[in-house]
């Protein structure tokens, strides 16, 4: 276990407990980061949008890394996990902002957030040699089935999921879900600060060279409305929050974290009725029930 994993003289349960509630707190987060997310698509170019992302979230590690006096030597391995994160991540990010320019936010967001467990548990067995017990289907199950109440499935028009941006996000959850895997070997042996420190540097260097044909100076025209929302992105969203979701991968595994993010569509629908007057339907309140009681059955403790 990494030295950030969490303070040893904290009793099991209540690691277990901490970590759930630090989860729950960063999915809301996530939540929040596709109503942000929406606001800077069209801004500037998908290319542009992930350089910033990935270069300010590096920044902001600057500090801790150097206040906490963490080691930065690693291992071959240890680096060679954190490049391949960081250009699955790069590809994540891409396809997320194309996916907010063309396709269907709301949709999107469903589809990501509830496919993303599903690819890591798939992903687990192929690399992770991974048993899945029942109450891993069950809870697959469950939460597909509030990801689709949320979604009004029925009311859709199916011609909409088809829509070339919405195609985008049905890649996500395959990066994301090596994403998470590859947060789970590197903290064998990093700590997760150094581990999104590399990845966010990393991921920043490979969109650099497109962000710099495309002209630096097109972020500094933004207004304070973009920078706040690139902002939560950067450093709330990803700095934060995706590094306790790295935290989480370590401690609890790469299926039992990306269940978590079940929770983040309902979340996503509460904050747009709280920020943006959006009314939450019945079916919203229904289905995200139907998905925490996913993420609880598939993170409970053996009996």
């Amino acid at each position: 276990m990494s030295p950030d994993a969490a303070p040893a003289h904290l009793p099991e349960k209540k690691l277990n407990l901490l970590f759930t509630l630090l989860m729950v707190f960063s999915m809301v987060i996530w939540g929040g980061s596709w109503v942000s997310a929406k606001v800077v698509a069209g801004r500037i170019s998908p290319e542009q949008l992930s350089f910033w992302r990935f270069f300010l979230s590096f920044l902001s590690f600057m500090p801790l890394i150097f206040l906490l006096r963490i080691p930065v030597a690693m291992s071959k391995a240890s680096f060679g996990y954190c490049a391949l994160a960081a250009i699955f991540m790069g590809a994540y990010m891409f396809f997320f902002f194309k996916g907010l320019q063309s396709g269907y936010a709301g949709a999107g967001g469903v589809l990501v957030t509830s496919m993303i467990p599903l690819m890591t548990l798939l992903l687990s067995f192929i690399l992770l040699n991974r048993r899945a017990k029942k109450r891993d289907f069950i809870g697959l199950a469950l939460g597909i089935t509030g990801a689709a109440v949320l979604l009004q499935v029925w009311a859709i028009d199916s011609t909409l999921l088809l829509q070339s941006g919405n195609l985008f996000f049905l890649i996500c959850p395959a990066l994301w879900g090596m994403v998470t895997i590859s947060s789970q070997w590197a903290g064998e042996n990093i700590s997760s600060y150094l581990f999104s420190f590399v990845a966010y540097g990393l991921a920043s260097l490979l969109y650099m060279p497109y962000a710099a044909m495309q002209g630096f100076g097109q972020v500094f025209q933004q207004d304070a409305v973009f920078w706040m929302n690139i902002f939560f992105l950067s450093v709330i969203s990803g700095s934060f929050a995706t590094t306790v979701y790295f935290m989480a991968a370590e401690r609890l595994g790469s299926y039992r974290t990306s269940s978590f993010v079940f929770i983040v569509p309902a979340s996503a629908m509460l904050l747009s009725w709280l920020f943006l007057g959006e009314v939450p339907e019945f079916t919203t309140l229904f289905g995200g029930t139907i998905a925490v009681g996913a993420v609880y059955l598939i993170n409970r403790a053996d009996t």
